[in-house]
């Protein structure tokens, strides 16, 4: 690969990861800028919204060639819309501000799904104008791409995201739980089918340029894979997740190859036990979300154990001083241990205390 030389030798270690096991070091990928002022305009979802794909994919060119990628880090692009775009492929309008660069939202005020009567909205049109945007972006990365980086699938946020997106808001989406439970029951259904759309196209386009897949949590597989993720469930009780969630995250998981769960939030830790629990999840990527993100990685030790101990795979994200700490604390078996670094002789730093 043009932009990761030693991706070939690498790829036995990614596949010790997803299996929770270590070969003779521990994982690790570190990032760093090779110079100031770093070319990034490729990831904004305003930016992908707006430019042709051309200018998107010559943007991440630069951005690649800028950038230290280190022991498992690799060099990949993925077309970002922002987190609600699987909704705007069902039909919601998405929105972007110049005022921030890494979101996009949909407006809960015009719900696409007024009420349960017709789920045929929930299909995915092959002319929903960012549906084709999203797919002439992919591939013209593929093209351009091949044997040089990896290319990804966007960020699906399908399941329970959707529908309360697609329903006028999370208070709505909850709502329907207590009013409308069989509908909602109907409804995952559906959103599971056209999420399962959007990865077989995804994977129609890459699987004979590249082995295996990626998105935006960085990590490359050797098939099929995906963070799968229930971010609103946060909201509910562990009984609900069961009785409305489950079934459709276990149909994701079933049906891909690997997969690692987002999970984001104390609040969505209350329904950890379930997810440990299926037997075919690879990993849990934990995210303590932003009112943690100035607590030492040592405040979630103690988490990690419990995932490691139902051989369950981790990523974690230590600042550089803590990385003893991880060391320290943590199973090699299954660890990934992922910094960004403020330049490539701090990255180079971390690669060899860790042996590589």
């Amino acid at each position: 690969m043009e932009f990761k030389e030693d991706f070939e030798e690498l790829k036995p270690y990614y596949e010790a990861f997803w299996n929770c096991e270590v070969l003779d070091r521990i994982a690790v990928m570190v990032t760093a800028p090779k110079k100031k002022n770093l070319e990034n305009q490729w990831g904004i979802p305003r930016f992908v919204a707006t430019q042709p794909s051309e200018v998107i994919i010559d943007s991440f060119e630069r951005y690649a060639k800028d950038v230290f990628f280190g022991g498992l880090a690799v060099p990949y692009f993925w077309p970002n819309f922002g987190p609600d775009v699987f909704s705007a492929f069902l039909g919601a309008e998405l929105h972007y501000s110049e005022k921030s660069d890494i979101t996009s939202w949909a407006d809960w005020k015009n719900p696409v799904l007024s009420d349960y009567n017709n789920l045929e909205l929930l299909t995915i049109s092959d002319d929903n104008p960012v549906y084709k945007k999203y797919i002439s972006i992919l591939k013209l990365a593929v093209e351009k791409g091949k044997g040089r980086y990896l290319v990804g699938i966007t960020d699906i946020h399908a399941g329970f995201d959707s529908l309360c997106v697609l329903r006028g808001g999370p208070d709505r989406g909850c709502m329907d739980l207590i009013e409308y439970p069989e509908d909602v029951k109907k409804a995952m259904k559906v959103l599971f089918k056209a999420w399962k759309k959007v990865y077989d196209d995804y994977w129609s386009i890459v699987k004979d340029a590249q082995k295996g897949s990626t998105t935006w949590i960085s990590i490359w597989a050797p098939g099929k894979m995906f963070p799968v993720q229930n971010d609103l469930s946060c909201l509910v009780s562990p009984a609900f997740y069961r009785e409305f969630f489950l079934e459709e995250l276990l149909w994701e998981i079933e049906y891909l190859d690997y997969s690692i769960y987002h999970l984001d939030g104390v609040e969505a830790l209350q329904h950890l036990d379930i997810l440990l629990d299926i037997p075919k999840l690879n990993a849990i990527q934990w995210v303590s979300g932003a009112k943690f993100s100035k607590e030492s990685i040592e405040r979630w030790i103690p988490l990690y154990k419990r995932i490691q101990a139902k051989k369950k795979a981790i990523v974690v994200y230590p600042r550089i001083e803590e990385i003893d700490t991880v060391l320290e604390n943590l199973r090699p078996e299954g660890l990934l241990i992922a910094a960004g670094c403020r330049n490539q002789e701090e990255a180079e730093a971390v690669l060899k205390k860790l042996g590589w």
